[in-house]
């Protein structure tokens, strides 16, 4: 279970982009892409094999990616796609997604925590910013209470920056 909180605490502020004082501005007019990379990793460990497709808001298909051998990728995305963009592996026992809210994001790692997030926000009644961290926040009670454990180690400060925005 700890394996579940260390990556709830990586994953949750990436899913939502994060606010960055960054002077990178990967996302402006003057690039053509803005760039996204991470890991895909399942209940078992580090997926090797698979495509990630990489679709706009609309479900449109942007680009793919394949891993050949390696748990990670990293991918450009073309300035124009409308966010959020989704990351869906394929070819794998089971679809494993991920949700980027904007391109100011740079890491989003795609494993079944970010899969129940992406779930639970659609649930909610769909991928927007507000619902993702309502999903996120959902899904570490969800583990905390799977585990019997009430702690939030790891989790300090202002509940709303944890998540990933708002600041």
């Amino acid at each position: 279970m700890k394996n579940i909180f260390q990556a709830v605490i990586v994953a949750v502020p990436l899913l939502l982009g994060g606010c960055s004082d960054s002077s990178n501005n990967k996302g402006s007019a003057a690039q053509a892409y803005s760039h996204i990379e991470g890991v895909v990793s399942d209940r078992d460990g580090p997926v090797i094999s698979g495509e990630i497709a990489v679709k706009d808001k609309n479900g449109v298909p942007v680009t793919l990616v394949v891993l050949n051998g390696d748990s990670q990728y990293s991918v450009n995305i073309p300035a124009n796609t409308a966010y959020p963009v989704f990351l869906e592996i394929t070819g794998h026992d089971e679809l494993l997604e991920a949700v980027v809210i904007d391109p100011s994001a740079v890491k989003q790692d795609i494993t079944p925590m970010s899969t129940l997030v992406v779930r639970s926000a659609r649930d909610l009644g769909g991928v927007t910013k507000e619902n993702m961290a309502r999903a996120a926040i959902n899904a570490i009670s969800q583990s905390k209470t799977a585990s019997g454990k009430g702690t939030t180690a790891g989790f300090k400060g202002d509940p709303t920056k944890q998540y990933g925005g708002w600041h």
